[in-house]
């Protein structure tokens, strides 16, 4: 068993000895991953649920398609823990692999799910996550010795979001390696280079540290306000503006770093602009601690850019959590209570899009430790300026 599975699935394990439930049924696939220490590629891009894990203190059981059965059971997952569903078929080269009889064991998740609960046990109150359905939730809650189903998405997302060892030991390698993209990308950039040779600099540092690319945003000159646009073959010219917003995930854990430079000597206009949002989210890095909560966080950089210059400063948000999704719990937001508590990971940012003129941003990620915050982030955070 991997140290990852391990650490997740033990402190998953210690917080449902005193939650208010006695098993949890969830179908989020990170959180099943986080249970059960199985990450499924078609299930990373499947609409809706597709797995459960079925959880509690003497069992972890994974529901899933019966395609899934092969890469279930080479991941550690046992055979007696692994409830296929489906039709899928695998040929055994010397007749002993058990996923070469897991197709059509059960016609589908419900009748799977069903046999989760007889395999597990599972009784008395029974927390789900937001992506079990309503017609599960009625499943279960008919079964025998169960009480009642109540709402555990939350208790889960808050479970999450406090990361161990190997969690952020797998955010540090996806930030490592989406940083050396945007460094090498910046020292190969001259006039003239187009946005999508820009973002390949970044996404093949990415792949060559064995990550996966998952969003490049990299825009120049006007474009660059465009929020979440992808790369094009338009060429970045003499002074004008390039944001970079980019992230891969590695072993299942995000980057998400934004970063801007301008090619040539930055105008007076550029040069405020971006030292107003450089000291929103400075001041972010300098008061993020235990026991604020996120809203005053978020306050605190709205303030920042504010009195640099930029005034109304108009955002939704000012930051996430990440972890094994991009956009974790909480969010950095207007008015959220949620408290920042050690071993929680943020990601701090405050973008600038104005339509017309272009857009910049300074994104990183922070964790949130006993005597304030560590950056996990290291590359320079300043205006980048290549020459032209």
């Amino acid at each position: 068993m991997n140290k990852l599975k391990v650490a997740t699935s033990q402190r998953l394990l210690s917080a449902l000895e005193n939650a208010p439930f006695d098993g949890l049924i969830l179908g989020s696939p990170s959180s099943v991953a986080y249970a059960t220490g199985y990450r499924s590629v078609a299930g990373a891009i499947a609409s809706g649920p597709r797995m459960l894990a079925c959880i509690t203190e003497e069992r972890q059981l994974l529901v899933a398609p019966a395609g899934d059965a092969a890469e279930a059971l080479d991941s550690g997952i046992t055979e007696d823990d692994f409830i296929p569903y489906g039709r899928f078929f695998f040929e055994s080269y010397d007749g002993q692999h058990a996923a070469a009889s897991m197709s059509d064991v059960n016609a589908d998740m419900e009748s799977a799910l069903m046999e989760v609960v007889a395999r597990s046990g599972i009784t008395g109150v029974i927390g789900v996550d937001s992506l079990i359905s309503e017609q599960i939730k009625t499943l279960i809650e008919e079964q025998n010795g169960v009480n009642a189903v109540v709402d555990a998405n939350e208790w889960v997302l808050g479970i999450r979001s406090i990361k161990t060892p190997p969690e952020v030991d797998l955010l540090l390698s996806a930030i490592k390696c989406t940083e050396t993209g945007l460094d090498r990308a910046l020292e190969a950039a001259y006039p003239g280079i187009t946005e999508r040779e820009l973002a390949s600099f970044v996404a093949q540092s990415m792949v060559e540290a064995n990550a996966e690319p998952r969003f490049l945003v990299v825009t120049t000159g006007p474009r660059s306000a465009l929020s979440d646009a992808r790369a094009t073959d338009r060429a970045w010219n003499p002074g004008e503006l390039l944001r970079f917003d980019v992230g891969c995930t590695y072993d299942g854990y995000w980057s998400d770093i934004g970063r801007t430079a301008v090619l040539g000597e930055a105008s007076s206009e550029q040069e405020n602009r971006y030292a107003a949002i450089l000291a929103g989210e400075e001041a972010q890095l300098a008061q993020a601690q235990p026991g604020m909560t996120a809203g005053q966080l978020f306050d605190i950089a709205v303030e920042a850019v504010e009195d640099g210059g930029i005034k109304p400063y108009r955002r939704h948000h000012c930051g996430h959590a990440i972890g094994s999704d991009v956009y974790e719990w909480p969010i950095v937001a207007p008015n959220s209570s949620a408290e920042l508590q050690v071993g929680m990971v943020f990601c701090v940012e405050t973008p600038y899009y104005c339509l017309g003129w272009g857009g910049m941003m300074v994104e990183d990620a922070i964790q949130i430790t006993a005597d304030g915050n560590k950056k996990l982030t290291s590359l320079g955070r300043s205006l980048r300026v290549v020459p032209a």
